[in-house]
């Protein structure tokens, strides 16, 4: 590599720095804006409502004579004029800072016209920078040792995205189940204690019916997550069963033994799944820890390669 080309190198570095700069300034600039043109809709409606009340005090109509009469017209007068002048000075000071944003949301664009190649100019010299420490004996080894580690870290980051991601799968089941067993005990007790009849038994068996679909999808999901788990050397052991619940019995040996029996399923039913819901919980927020710190490691991997891209030149 010629040190022509790692000048190169580091001007197109400083020309990107600048328009992402440029990028970031102008968007400021915009939202700022934004804003201040929504205020001077305020504020000229505000000055137009001040001048309202100061052309009606100067205006000849009764109130005026009302005004008069009690000498509070002049002194009433000064104060709306003084509240349609600060209305208008604020007013007039928006609009001066509308005009100096729209002055460097302007320079800002001709940075980035200025600069609208610099992104591309430095990949193309950062890859020929590349392409030439490959050739080289002494830097190989080096960037291969580098590359390697990065290609780790993203094995890594994906199996932890993976396992996080099977997991929330797991939640989104086990979670309406928690809240539809949850309804068929609020049923169930009105069943029991407040002779609801067929017509509360036939709902909440609705809301059984509603948490066994969501915990079989749970069950379904929760083989996903262990196979997920496996890949990252870990093991979890859960399982929700729901169909030893009472229906039929339910139906047609309506009675409070029964009830009672039903209820007591239910709510075991439900302790089981809370429990499995926070077990998987508890697994999902460390992993989702452990994918931001990997994928933080990762850039800062990919950051390094880059810096050190930068750096070598020729002897």
């Amino acid at each position: 590599m010629t040190n022509s080309l790692f000048d190169r190198l580091t001007e197109a570095k400083e020309r990107k720095y600048e328009l992402e700069k440029a990028i970031r300034r102008q968007n400021q600039f915009r939202s700022r804006l934004n804003e201040l043109e929504r205020q001077i809709i305020r504020l000229e409606l505000d000055l137009e409502s001040e001048q309202a009340d100061v052309d009606k005090l100067t205006r000849m109509t009764l109130t005026n004579l009302f005004h008069t009469l009690l000498r509070s017209k002049d002194e009433q007068l000064e104060m709306e004029r003084q509240q349609a002048v600060a209305a208008a000075l604020k007013l007039s000071e928006a609009k001066q800072e509308q005009s100096k944003l729209k002055e460097e949301i302007m320079q800002a664009g001709m940075v980035i016209s200025a600069n609208l190649s610099a992104e591309q100019e430095y990949e193309r010299l950062l890859k020929e920078q590349e392409q030439f420490l490959r050739s080289t004996p002494g830097t190989a080894a080096e960037l291969m040792a580098m590359e390697t580690e990065i290609a780790a870290q993203q094995v890594t980051v994906r199996e932890l995205n993976e396992a996080f991601t099977a997991g929330r799968r797991v939640l989104a089941s086990l979670e309406p189940a928690i809240e539809s067993l949850d309804k068929a005990i609020n049923w169930g007790n009105w069943d029991t204690w407040g002779n609801g009849g067929l017509i509360s038994t036939h709902i909440k068996h609705e809301h059984i019916d509603d948490a066994k679909a969501s915990i079989a999808a749970a069950n379904h999901e929760l083989k996903s997550f262990r196979d997920e788990l496996a890949d990252l050397q870990r093991s979890l052991d859960i399982h929700v069963d729901i169909s030893g619940l009472l229906k039929f019995g339910d139906y047609w040996f309506d009675g409070l033994i029964t009830d009672w029996i039903v209820q007591k399923r239910i709510k075991e039913t439900q302790d089981r799944t809370c429990e499995a819901a926070h077990e998987v919980r508890t697994v999902v927020k460390k992993l989702q820890a452990e994918y931001t710190s990997a994928e933080a490691a990762l850039n800062g991997l990919r950051t390094k390669r880059i810096s050190w891209l930068e750096r070598q030149q020729s002897n």
